[in-house]
């Protein structure tokens, strides 16, 4: 007869049967899972090498193309910019040349000849240091009505007032 303790051990074998079971399943799907991993690393594992040489390719075919057609032609741009600078300080040396040979000596010599002109001016006006040798006469465009003779050279009517 089966007793009630008979009956328990046999439920505590039945669950031990089935708990074994399951872990077993579980072990084998482990196994699986980790089977597939590993072939997913192997191949992840071949084939980065070969995507980094390609990028690697990539990226020095950037620097080398790109990157280089930038350097060179940041070195002719330096190299018209250069140039322009020179042509620019020899240009200006030249202008410098040539205001110094052929303006400075006329302008020069304007200017002594004016200068040369007032003083000649001055001297010959009887306003000027008084020794001049042109006396000023009644009819002259300095005198006239609302001057008199007494006036000084650079007094106007307006400052002394009319006489009329």
């Amino acid at each position: 007869m089966l007793t009630v303790a008979t009956i328990s051990l046999a439920i505590i074998a039945a669950t031990c049967i089935i708990v074994a079971a399951v872990i077993v399943f579980f072990i084998v799907r482990l196994w699986r899972l980790v089977s597939r991993a590993e072939a997913i690393l192997g191949l992840v594992q071949h084939a980065v090498p070969g995507y980094l040489d390609e990028v690697q390719g990539m990226l020095t075919k950037i620097d080398r193309e790109i990157l280089g057609d930038i350097v060179r032609t940041l070195r002719r741009t330096t190299a018209v910019v250069g140039a322009g600078v020179d042509t620019l300080a020899q240009v200006q040396d030249r202008a410098r040349r040539v205001a110094e040979g052929v303006i400075y000596p006329p302008v020069a010599a304007a200017a002594g000849l004016f200068a040369v002109l007032r003083e000649g001016l001055t001297w010959f006006r009887s306003e000027g240091d008084g020794k001049g040798w042109i006396p000023r006469s009644r009819h002259s465009p300095r005198s006239g009505p609302g001057r008199s003779e007494e006036m000084g050279p650079d007094e106007s009517i307006g400052e002394r007032g009319r006489d009329d």
